[in-house]
Protein backbone atom coordinates (compact mmCIF):
# COMPACT_ATOMS: atom_id res chain seq x y z
CA UNK A 1 0.00 0.00 0.00
CA UNK A 2 0.98 3.19 -0.70
CA UNK A 3 2.48 6.05 1.65
CA UNK A 4 0.28 9.00 2.92
CA UNK A 5 1.43 11.83 0.90
CA UNK A 6 3.38 14.80 3.06
CA UNK A 7 0.48 17.68 3.10
CA UNK A 8 3.81 19.85 4.31
CA UNK A 9 5.63 19.40 1.31
CA UNK A 10 2.49 21.12 -0.81
CA UNK A 11 2.84 24.71 -2.67
CA UNK A 12 -0.46 26.10 -3.12
CA UNK A 13 0.02 27.57 -6.72
CA UNK A 14 -1.79 30.98 -7.43
CA UNK A 15 -5.07 29.48 -9.05
CA UNK A 16 -5.72 27.38 -6.28
CA UNK A 17 -3.74 24.39 -7.59
CA UNK A 18 -1.02 22.35 -5.84
CA UNK A 19 2.55 21.77 -7.00
CA UNK A 20 5.12 20.56 -4.86
CA UNK A 21 9.30 21.14 -5.00
CA UNK A 22 11.88 18.13 -6.09
CA UNK A 23 14.26 17.08 -3.64
CA UNK A 24 16.88 16.58 -6.35
CA UNK A 25 16.52 19.62 -8.24
CA UNK A 26 15.47 21.87 -5.77
CA UNK A 27 12.30 23.11 -8.74
CA UNK A 28 8.72 23.58 -8.22
CA UNK A 29 6.73 21.02 -10.39
CA UNK A 30 5.17 23.70 -12.01
CA UNK A 31 5.08 27.44 -12.40
CA UNK A 32 3.87 29.68 -9.49
CA UNK A 33 1.09 31.10 -11.44
CA UNK A 34 -0.99 28.16 -11.05
CA UNK A 35 -0.26 24.32 -11.73
CA UNK A 36 -3.57 23.68 -13.62
CA UNK A 37 -3.18 27.29 -15.30
CA UNK A 38 -0.16 25.86 -16.78
CA UNK A 39 -1.37 22.67 -18.06
CA UNK A 40 -4.24 24.58 -19.61
CA UNK A 41 -1.78 27.60 -21.57
CA UNK A 42 1.17 25.51 -22.02
CA UNK A 43 0.16 22.01 -22.78
CA UNK A 44 -3.51 21.61 -24.16
CA UNK A 45 -4.44 24.64 -25.93
CA UNK A 46 -1.00 24.56 -28.08
CA UNK A 47 -2.30 21.64 -29.11
CA UNK A 48 -5.64 22.76 -31.00
CA UNK A 49 -7.81 20.02 -29.99
CA UNK A 50 -10.34 21.19 -32.16
CA UNK A 51 -8.47 20.14 -35.36
CA UNK A 52 -9.31 16.71 -34.11
CA UNK A 53 -13.13 16.38 -34.00
CA UNK A 54 -13.92 15.15 -37.31
CA UNK A 55 -11.40 12.38 -36.70
CA UNK A 56 -13.16 8.83 -36.42
CA UNK A 57 -9.96 6.69 -35.16
CA UNK A 58 -8.84 6.62 -31.86
CA UNK A 59 -7.00 9.74 -30.32
CA UNK A 60 -3.95 9.12 -28.64
CA UNK A 61 -1.57 11.40 -26.49
CA UNK A 62 1.50 10.58 -24.73
CA UNK A 63 2.52 12.31 -21.57
CA UNK A 64 6.60 12.54 -20.52
CA UNK A 65 6.98 13.07 -16.74
CA UNK A 66 3.27 12.74 -15.86
CA UNK A 67 3.92 14.30 -12.05
CA UNK A 68 0.63 14.90 -10.77
CA UNK A 69 -1.06 14.69 -13.77
CA UNK A 70 -2.26 17.94 -14.12
CA UNK A 71 -1.38 18.03 -18.33
CA UNK A 72 -3.04 14.67 -18.35
CA UNK A 73 -6.22 15.73 -16.44
CA UNK A 74 -7.08 18.70 -17.94
CA UNK A 75 -6.42 17.22 -21.23
CA UNK A 76 -9.12 14.52 -20.47
CA UNK A 77 -11.32 17.24 -19.01
CA UNK A 78 -11.16 19.83 -22.45
CA UNK A 79 -11.66 16.47 -24.30
CA UNK A 80 -14.93 15.99 -23.06
CA UNK A 81 -16.03 19.71 -23.66
CA UNK A 82 -15.60 19.42 -27.52
CA UNK A 83 -18.26 17.38 -30.08
CA UNK A 84 -15.84 14.76 -30.57
CA UNK A 85 -16.78 12.08 -33.54
CA UNK A 86 -14.34 9.56 -32.15
CA UNK A 87 -15.51 7.88 -28.92
CA UNK A 88 -11.62 6.55 -27.81
CA UNK A 89 -8.86 7.71 -26.42
CA UNK A 90 -5.72 6.66 -25.64
CA UNK A 91 -3.19 7.76 -22.76
CA UNK A 92 0.23 6.54 -22.35
CA UNK A 93 1.99 8.37 -19.49
CA UNK A 94 5.52 7.74 -18.03
CA UNK A 95 6.82 8.64 -14.83
CA UNK A 96 10.27 7.45 -13.32
CA UNK A 97 8.97 8.16 -9.09
CA UNK A 98 5.94 7.26 -7.08
CA UNK A 99 6.29 10.28 -4.82
CA UNK A 100 4.09 12.30 -6.92
CA UNK A 101 0.78 9.97 -7.89
CA UNK A 102 0.45 9.74 -4.21
CA UNK A 103 -1.42 13.22 -4.22
CA UNK A 104 -3.65 12.30 -7.43
CA UNK A 105 -6.76 12.09 -5.37
CA UNK A 106 -5.50 15.77 -3.93
CA UNK A 107 -5.12 17.27 -7.69
CA UNK A 108 -8.83 15.87 -8.70
CA UNK A 109 -10.50 17.48 -5.51
CA UNK A 110 -10.13 20.37 -7.45
CA UNK A 111 -13.44 21.28 -8.44
CA UNK A 112 -12.60 22.53 -12.29
CA UNK A 113 -11.95 18.84 -12.69
CA UNK A 114 -14.78 17.59 -10.46
CA UNK A 115 -16.89 15.09 -13.07
CA UNK A 116 -13.47 13.66 -14.33
CA UNK A 117 -12.78 12.55 -10.78
CA UNK A 118 -15.93 11.11 -10.51
CA UNK A 119 -15.48 9.22 -13.10
CA UNK A 120 -12.43 8.28 -11.93
CA UNK A 121 -13.14 7.49 -8.41
CA UNK A 122 -15.77 4.79 -9.36
CA UNK A 123 -14.07 3.16 -12.35
CA UNK A 124 -10.64 3.25 -11.56
CA UNK A 125 -9.98 3.38 -7.69
CA UNK A 126 -6.31 2.46 -7.99
CA UNK A 127 -5.63 5.31 -10.13
CA UNK A 128 -6.41 7.70 -7.33
CA UNK A 129 -4.41 5.91 -5.11
CA UNK A 130 -1.43 6.67 -6.91
CA UNK A 131 -0.71 3.44 -8.63
CA UNK A 132 1.37 2.44 -11.87
CA UNK A 133 -0.53 0.44 -13.97
CA UNK A 134 -3.45 0.12 -16.97
CA UNK A 135 -7.24 1.11 -16.83
CA UNK A 136 -10.23 1.54 -18.78
CA UNK A 137 -13.19 3.65 -17.55
CA UNK A 138 -15.32 6.08 -19.85
CA UNK A 139 -16.60 9.50 -19.16
CA UNK A 140 -19.51 11.61 -20.70
CA UNK A 141 -18.20 13.96 -23.53
CA UNK A 142 -20.46 16.52 -25.24
CA UNK A 143 -20.79 13.98 -28.23
CA UNK A 144 -21.29 11.05 -26.20
CA UNK A 145 -19.34 8.36 -23.91
CA UNK A 146 -15.95 8.57 -24.45
CA UNK A 147 -14.11 5.23 -23.65
CA UNK A 148 -10.70 6.14 -22.32
CA UNK A 149 -7.72 3.46 -22.13
CA UNK A 150 -5.31 4.75 -19.76
CA UNK A 151 -2.01 3.44 -19.15
CA UNK A 152 0.58 4.96 -16.50
CA UNK A 153 4.29 3.39 -16.77
CA UNK A 154 6.76 3.64 -14.19
CA UNK A 155 10.64 3.68 -15.83
CA UNK A 156 13.33 6.26 -17.34
CA UNK A 157 11.79 7.68 -20.30
CA UNK A 158 15.60 7.54 -22.03
CA UNK A 159 14.14 3.49 -21.92
CA UNK A 160 10.71 3.85 -22.31
CA UNK A 161 10.30 6.03 -25.15
CA UNK A 162 12.38 4.54 -27.86
CA UNK A 163 10.82 0.85 -26.87
CA UNK A 164 7.76 2.59 -27.62
CA UNK A 165 8.69 3.33 -31.16
CA UNK A 166 9.02 0.34 -31.80
CA UNK A 167 4.78 -0.68 -31.89
CA UNK A 168 3.67 2.73 -31.33
CA UNK A 169 5.33 4.81 -34.38
CA UNK A 170 2.64 7.40 -35.79
CA UNK A 171 0.00 6.71 -33.40
CA UNK A 172 0.29 10.18 -30.80
CA UNK A 173 -1.57 13.30 -32.20
CA UNK A 174 0.05 14.99 -28.90
CA UNK A 175 3.25 14.40 -26.65
CA UNK A 176 2.94 16.56 -23.72
CA UNK A 177 7.21 16.42 -22.51
CA UNK A 178 6.87 18.17 -19.65
CA UNK A 179 10.28 17.27 -17.36
CA UNK A 180 12.85 19.43 -15.61
CA UNK A 181 14.79 22.39 -16.91
CA UNK A 182 17.32 21.86 -19.53
CA UNK A 183 20.23 23.10 -17.32
CA UNK A 184 18.78 20.79 -14.83
CA UNK A 185 18.51 17.63 -16.68
CA UNK A 186 19.82 18.02 -20.46
CA UNK A 187 19.46 14.25 -20.71
CA UNK A 188 15.88 14.84 -21.08
CA UNK A 189 16.06 17.32 -23.93
CA UNK A 190 18.31 15.75 -26.76
CA UNK A 191 18.12 15.79 -30.34
CA UNK A 192 17.63 11.57 -30.16
CA UNK A 193 14.49 11.63 -27.53
CA UNK A 194 12.96 13.99 -29.95
CA UNK A 195 13.53 12.15 -33.45
CA UNK A 196 12.28 9.33 -31.39
CA UNK A 197 9.10 11.78 -30.45
CA UNK A 198 9.19 12.72 -34.48
CA UNK A 199 8.36 9.15 -35.46
CA UNK A 200 5.91 8.59 -32.81
CA UNK A 201 3.55 11.63 -34.09
CA UNK A 202 0.68 10.81 -36.28
CA UNK A 203 2.09 12.00 -39.94
CA UNK A 204 1.46 15.53 -41.28
CA UNK A 205 -0.83 16.59 -37.85
CA UNK A 206 0.75 15.28 -34.69
CA UNK A 207 2.01 17.90 -32.30
CA UNK A 208 4.79 18.21 -29.16
CA UNK A 209 4.44 20.47 -26.66
CA UNK A 210 6.72 21.86 -23.56
CA UNK A 211 7.33 24.78 -21.60
CA UNK A 212 10.62 25.07 -22.30
CA UNK A 213 11.68 28.03 -24.47
CA UNK A 214 15.50 27.45 -24.72
CA UNK A 215 17.36 27.45 -27.78
CA UNK A 216 19.13 24.27 -27.27
CA UNK A 217 15.56 22.44 -26.89
CA UNK A 218 14.04 24.31 -29.69
CA UNK A 219 17.50 23.84 -32.03
CA UNK A 220 16.60 20.14 -31.52
CA UNK A 221 13.18 19.67 -32.70
CA UNK A 222 14.61 21.91 -35.79
CA UNK A 223 17.06 19.70 -36.62
CA UNK A 224 14.86 17.02 -36.39
CA UNK A 225 12.66 18.37 -39.21
CA UNK A 226 9.80 19.80 -37.21
CA UNK A 227 8.29 23.44 -37.87
CA UNK A 228 8.96 25.23 -34.16
CA UNK A 229 6.46 27.88 -33.49
CA UNK A 230 6.31 29.16 -29.49
CA UNK A 231 2.86 29.40 -27.16
CA UNK A 232 1.86 32.27 -24.99
CA UNK A 233 3.74 32.97 -21.68
CA UNK A 234 1.98 31.93 -18.38
CA UNK A 235 3.01 33.90 -15.44
CA UNK A 236 6.08 35.58 -15.21
CA UNK A 237 7.44 33.18 -17.70
CA UNK A 238 8.00 33.61 -20.96
CA UNK A 239 6.35 31.32 -23.55
CA UNK A 240 6.90 27.65 -24.30
CA UNK A 241 7.51 25.32 -27.57
CA UNK A 242 5.47 23.89 -30.00
CA UNK A 243 7.15 21.30 -32.68
CA UNK A 244 4.75 20.18 -35.25
CA UNK A 245 5.48 17.78 -38.45
CA UNK A 246 5.36 19.96 -41.63
CA UNK A 247 1.93 19.46 -43.52
CA UNK A 248 1.92 18.47 -47.24
CA UNK A 249 1.22 22.10 -48.12
CA UNK A 250 3.37 23.49 -45.65
CA UNK A 251 1.30 25.43 -44.35
CA UNK A 252 0.95 26.53 -40.61
CA UNK A 253 -1.57 27.34 -38.42
CA UNK A 254 -0.70 26.69 -34.95
CA UNK A 255 1.08 28.20 -32.45
CA UNK A 256 2.89 32.00 -32.70
CA UNK A 257 5.93 32.65 -34.79
CA UNK A 258 8.94 33.31 -32.75
CA UNK A 259 10.02 36.57 -31.93
CA UNK A 260 13.36 37.89 -34.58
CA UNK A 261 15.61 37.50 -31.45
CA UNK A 262 14.42 34.08 -30.78
CA UNK A 263 14.75 32.77 -34.42
CA UNK A 264 18.54 34.37 -34.23
CA UNK A 265 19.26 31.85 -31.34
CA UNK A 266 18.08 29.00 -32.99
CA UNK A 267 20.68 29.82 -35.70
CA UNK A 268 23.27 30.38 -33.79
CA UNK A 269 25.57 28.80 -30.61
CA UNK A 270 22.89 28.93 -28.58
CA UNK A 271 20.51 26.35 -30.99
CA UNK A 272 23.22 24.12 -30.88
CA UNK A 273 20.71 20.82 -29.68
CA UNK A 274 21.74 18.54 -26.82
CA UNK A 275 23.03 14.44 -27.87
CA UNK A 276 22.89 11.72 -26.34
CA UNK A 277 22.80 8.76 -29.16
CA UNK A 278 23.05 6.02 -26.54
CA UNK A 279 20.50 7.32 -24.17
CA UNK A 280 22.78 6.95 -21.23
CA UNK A 281 25.22 9.71 -21.15
CA UNK A 282 25.21 11.70 -17.42
CA UNK A 283 24.30 15.28 -17.51
CA UNK A 284 28.17 16.16 -17.44
CA UNK A 285 28.94 14.05 -20.10
CA UNK A 286 25.75 16.03 -22.25
CA UNK A 287 27.10 19.02 -21.51
CA UNK A 288 30.24 18.67 -22.53
CA UNK A 289 29.89 17.65 -25.89
CA UNK A 290 27.18 20.50 -26.59
CA UNK A 291 30.39 23.01 -25.55
CA UNK A 292 32.55 21.07 -27.47
CA UNK A 293 30.33 21.23 -30.35
CA UNK A 294 29.36 24.81 -30.32
CA UNK A 295 32.95 25.64 -30.35
CA UNK A 296 33.37 23.63 -33.09
CA UNK A 297 30.36 25.15 -34.93
CA UNK A 298 30.84 28.62 -33.92
CA UNK A 299 34.69 29.19 -33.32
CA UNK A 300 35.63 32.35 -31.63
CA UNK A 301 37.16 35.23 -33.60
CA UNK A 302 40.18 36.69 -32.17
Amino acid sequence: MADAPDTDEIHITEDGSLTLKDDVTGELYHNRAGALTEALANFVEPLNLRSLQNETRQLAFLDVCFGLGYNTFVLLNELTKLDLHSDSIKIVAIEKFSKPLLYISRVLNDRRLGELRSSIEEQAKELMSGTFGQWSFSLDGKGGRLAVQFELLQGDLREVVPNLVAHSAGEFDGILHDPFSPRRAPELWTIDLFECYRKLLVPASGKVVTYSSASAVRGGFSKCGMIVRRTPAVGGKSGGTLAMLPRPDGTVSDGLPLLEEEAAKLAGRAGVPYRDATFCKTSAEIMRQREQAQKLQFPTLS
